[in-house]
């Protein structure tokens, strides 16, 4: 009896520290969320934003542009909300990159636009707003239907603590009639590849050989498809568990509105959080018994008797 007294107590403390250990992970707050942009803007709102480089080609223009870097020569761009206006987590890769967010603690929220990235107009470097655009066909078009690269936009998410992340994105109106509906497709991974990079290309063609779930889909390497959704706006969240520590990738664009080339429209990213759930203690203390066997005796006794 005194042997199962002091397992219980045991048990009793375990549950209890486990939870208080399990709360701690998840509460545990640090900084605050950090928003950071790229400072690559086009003339052309249908032209491909976020190149991380610009360079002068062969051509005989002699302006160094975001195509003729091809993601891996020329000039690197600072960004807005670095240290030193570097490119967000060390990113190398060649491919595109619109924005990035870091969430320093438990129940952080950020938005991604325009507008939000006005807060560092007072750098030396930067007095004008960032390009958030998508096309509303970026995603998968009304035509094909295929996504277009061209018009996607890219971003990374990393948390500091394992939440769940919830992104509503919405466009601004600067279209009429203006598109509402996204998709979204969440990567675990920032691309790595520091090959050649070109814009040009498609993506989410089931018909074609792009399955809505591939990795990698733009000639990356490193990126690993978590999930995707069609259905995405300032109401219908896209959901996801962010890892403390890990990097995401994060593509957007619109639905079904228009192509690659057309219904291009501003839009702002909501990005909030929630708390993994920690199970009760009871679930603990149960599981400390079972573990030590002294629900099982219980039962035994339980069942001799009845």
């Amino acid at each position: 009896m005194n042997k199962n007294r002091t397992k219980l107590a045991k048990a009793i403390s375990m549950a209890l520290a486990g939870s208080a250990l399990s709360v701690a992970a998840i509460s545990d707050a640090s900084a605050a969320s950090t928003t950071m942009y790229n400072t690559f803007t086009t003339a052309a709102t249908t032209a491909t934003d976020g190149w991380t480089r610009v360079y002068d080609g062969a051509d005989v223009d002699t302006i160094a542009t975001g195509p003729e870097s091809q993601g891996n020569k020329g000039t690197v761009l600072p960004w807005l909300g670095t240290t030193g206006g570097a490119l967000p987590f060390g990113y190398g890769g060649s491919s595109h990159l619109n924005w990035a967010v870091s969430l320093g603690s438990a129940g952080d929220s950020a938005e991604i636009s325009a507008a939000d990235s006005t807060k560092y107009n007072s750098s030396p470097y930067y007095t004008t707003a960032a390009e958030i655009d998508t096309g509303g066909g970026a995603w998968r078009d009304n035509v094909t239907p295929t996504g277009w690269k061209h018009q996607t936009d890219i971003g990374l998410l990393q948390s500091n603590v394992t939440q769940f992340v919830h992104l509503n994105p919405s466009t601004l109106g600067a279209q009429s009639p203006t598109f509402s509906r996204f998709g979204i497709t969440v990567f675990e991974g920032m691309d790595t590849n520091t090959g050649n990079y070109s814009h040009h290309g498609a993506w989410n063609n089931p018909a074609a050989g792009r399955p809505y779930n591939q990795d990698n889909p733009f000639g990356t390497t490193g990126l690993t498809n978590l999930k995707y959704s069609d259905n995405v706006d300032a109401v219908n969240d896209f959901v996801f568990l962010a890892e403390a520590g890990k990097i995401y990738s994060i593509y957007l664009g619109g639905v079904d509105f228009s192509k690659w080339n057309t219904g291009v429209d501003n839009y702002k990213l909501g990005i909030t959080t929630s708390a993994v759930p920690v199970p009760a203690a009871v679930w603990l203390f149960g599981s400390a018994l079972a573990g030590m066997g002294i629900v099982g005796r219980r039962k035994e006794k339980a069942g001799v008797t009845a």
